[in-house]
């Protein structure tokens, strides 16, 4: 407190000494006067105010003369702290604090008379004339709503019941432009306002008079009402009967309706059944279905942040493509973007040279995993597949596959093995953090389902027909030695 630089760390300091330290604490207290008045920060001689009003004990002239000095400071906020730990430290009617008071109901800042005026209403004895005086004329003159509602607050505390001058200023402000002075003044005119007996008696009399008056009444009108309440239970019988009758037509149409939904809805379970009897068949050529369907309900479970970088293991038939086509293709937005527009039409030839290198990259990994130089397992151990889970349009949850060689490659081999199901070690990436796997997905998503995937544009395989026509076959393309590690890109 007394030594740090820092103001933030001197403000703590001064809100510790004041939660933590004892009334009375005068070593705290000690510390505390001397900061409120050297500190050049105005944060902290806020802090320190306040806090001498937890440590020191009421009536403490140390404190007293802290506060009272810090009344003056020139920081509203410093100002409106020490008020409030005078509240605190002060004992009733202190002359010294009244006038100190007195003079801060006329503080330029609307939140310190405020302030003001709620710790003067609270450290004066009610019937303080002079301090009823000086509310009145706030409650008058002040422009601040929050002033002139503790004025007319402190009013209902200190004013002597049928003060005639506090309830003229009371009921003017009945008027007010702001609610919560209309309610305070309300409130104080029931604290200070007194009935004569002679006025109680008189409206007891008038009560009991108004009272034999209406049971007087009531016999008159007894026959008249039960006369009106039975023509009324005829009319409402009539009109029941009306509603009943246009209730049995609207049901009778409902049922004509709800007659040929159940139709309707008896065909389509007979389509439905028709078609599951299809769908049921779909293990005889392809027996892996049910673990990859398994597999595709764990998704949504898995789609959660906590999981985002987990290595995962998942079935070659679940994986999806990020994008249809190459990225070599253009890149930078969805679908390509439109620097991807502008190249494909600036070349739409494409890269011969580069399009025959990708298809032998290509047919060499689906040679070595079908041959068993590498098993899938192993061709995604050091660097497995990068996916993203991501719900489509259909509302159905895809695990998407950002390795376009590697995965069609790998559905490649699936397809020629339908009776065994391939799985791959993938990691799990988040599409929404910013940084380069969210830059990735944003990028080259191309919004479709990534269920067609193709290895170059058409007008590549093209390009790669011999002179005779026929398109080249992987072993008559210029070939490059390769390993399963530099394959997988």
């Amino acid at each position: 407190l007394q030594q740090d630089r820092d103001a933030y760390v001197r403000q703590a300091a001064a809100n510790a000494l004041g939660q933590g330290g004892r009334r009375s604490d005068d070593a705290a207290l000690s510390a505390l006067v001397q900061r409120s008045a050297a500190d050049p920060d105005a944060g902290v001689r806020r802090v320190v105010s306040g806090a001498i009003g937890q440590v020191a004990a009421r009536g403490s002239p140390v404190a007293l003369s802290a506060l009272l000095a810090r009344l003056e400071d020139k920081d509203g906020g410093v100002r409106r702290s020490a008020l409030k730990a005078l509240e605190k430290v002060a004992d009733k009617d202190d002359e010294q604090v009244m006038s100190s008071l007195f003079s801060r109901t006329t503080d330029v800042e609307a939140f310190v008379r405020h302030t003001a005026v709620e710790t003067l209403s609270k450290l004066t004895e009610e019937g303080n004339d002079e301090v009823v005086l000086r509310l009145l004329e706030l409650l008058e003159v002040d422009r601040d709503a929050r002033v002139r509602w503790s004025a007319a607050d402190g009013l209902g505390r200190l004013a002597a019941r049928g003060d005639s001058r506090v309830l003229s200023a009371l009921l003017a402000r009945l008027d007010d432009e702001s609610d919560s002075v209309r309610r305070a003044a309300a409130i104080s005119l029931g604290k200070v306002t007194f009935a004569p007996l002679q006025e109680l008696e008189l409206q007891e009399q008038l009560r009991q008079e108004r009272h034999i008056a209406e049971l007087e009444h009531s016999t008159r009108s007894e026959v008249q009402a039960l006369q009106t309440a039975i023509r009324k239970m005829r009319e409402a019988h009539a009109e029941e009967v009306q509603q009943l009758k246009r209730r049995i037509a609207g049901l009778e149409e409902q049922h004509q309706l709800d007659v040929s939904t159940r139709d309707t809805h008896i065909q389509r379970c007979e389509a439905d059944l028709e078609k599951q009897g299809r769908v049921c068949r779909v293990d005889e050529f392809m027996p892996c279905a049910s673990v990859v369907t398994r597999f595709l309900g764990t998704l949504p479970g898995l789609a959660s942040p906590g999981n985002y970088g987990t290595e995962i293991v998942a079935p070659v038939w679940a994986l999806r493509c990020v994008r249809s086509m190459p990225s070599g293709f253009g890149a930078g937005g969805r679908r390509g973007g439109a620097a991807s527009a502008k190249a494909e039409d600036a070349s739409p030839t494409g890269s011969p040279g580069k399009d025959k290198r990708d298809l032998l990259e290509l047919f060499e990994l689906f040679e070595q995993l079908s041959t068993g130089k590498v098993t899938p397992l192993e061709l995604t151990e050091n660097k497995p597949l990068d996916v993203y889970i991501h719900k489509g349009e259909d509302d159905a949850y895809g695990l998407y596959c950002c390795s376009r060689h590697r995965l069609l490659a790998l559905l490649m081999r699936q397809a020629c093995c339908r009776n065994e199901c391939i799985t791959v070690r993938c990691i799990l990436r988040s599409k929404d953090d910013c940084g380069y796997w969210g830059w990735h997905w944003n990028n080259f998503y191309d919004g479709g389902d990534g269920l067609n995937v193709q290895p170059s544009p058409s007008h590549a395989l093209r390009g790669s027909q011999s002179a005779s026509g026929a398109i080249l076959s992987p072993r008559s393309l210029t070939a490059r030695p390769s390993s399963p590690l530099a394959l997988a890109f």
